[in-house]
């Protein structure tokens, strides 16, 4: 079983030390990173850098409630178990899609009940599957940027990297019908998801990372509805 990477976010190091050895004790093997304050984690964090966050409400500094504000801004999945001795925050931890409530002192029981949701989450994430020399590889839908056909490689660009393989655009986009992706050209197709806005006159979308992906002429009204489609959708969500 592929470790949880999680993050342990507790500013008392009793309680650190308490965490982390309920963590090596549980069934469900983990990485863990630990921080003593919001700020750090704050400045190690990257969107699915981690699959839980054990956040401490209570903290010096950047509460956890404001900590994991911060984090949802650029990351909406990661799952978090907000962790304090004060049933007072329990309507933040709701409004913040928090995925459990743990009272101190923490029981192992209710640790791995946590865990378990988080590896439930991993792996019933929808992924594009691609070879590579012989092997299969599984990216994240939700960390693509988008698809674009080089010849015949397929590069599949994310945020701060890219992966080629062997293969046809035409292939892969059959694996995300019904996720929010559109072929906005014969070589390209983006993630929706990963959108900032449409530049009508570069005739591209803009996506998250400064990076544009053109559009066809004939293909900007669709590209329009798609894009406004995806944020109503993203909306109704987060109601």
């Amino acid at each position: 079983m592929e470790p949880l990477r999680v993050a342990v976010c507790e500013d008392m190091p009793e309680e650190r030390e308490a965490i982390l050895a309920l963590l090596a004790r549980c069934a469900i093997p983990t990485e863990p990173d630990v921080f003593s304050d919001g700020e750090s984690l704050l400045k190690a964090y990257r969107p699915r850098r981690y699959d839980a966050l054990l956040m401490d409400i209570c903290m010096n500094g950047l509460s956890g409630v404001q900590t994991v504000e911060k984090i949802r801004a650029v990351d909406e999945e990661v799952p978090v178990a907000f962790i304090t001795s004060s049933p007072d925050y329990t309507r933040e931890s709701y409004r913040l899609s928090a995925l459990s409530y743990l009272e101190k002192p923490v029981r192992e029981k209710e640790l791995l009940r946590v865990l378990e949701l988080a590896r439930l989450q991993k792996e019933n994430r929808p992924v594009l599957v691609l070879s590579r020399n012989g092997s299969e590889e599984k990216l994240p839908l939700a960390d693509i940027l988008y698809l674009e056909q080089r010849g015949r490689r397929l590069a599949v660009c994310l945020p701060g990297r890219e992966s080629l393989f062997y293969g046809k655009l035409s292939e892969a986009v059959k694996q995300l019908e019904g996720h929010p992706f559109f072929s906005c050209h014969k070589s390209y197709c983006a993630n929706l998801a990963q959108v900032r806005r449409i530049d009508p006159e570069l005739r591209c979308f803009v996506m998250t990372d400064g990076s544009n992906v053109p559009i066809r002429r004939e293909s900007m009204a669709a590209a329009k509805r798609a894009y406004e489609d995806c944020l109503f959708a993203h909306t109704r969500e987060g109601i």
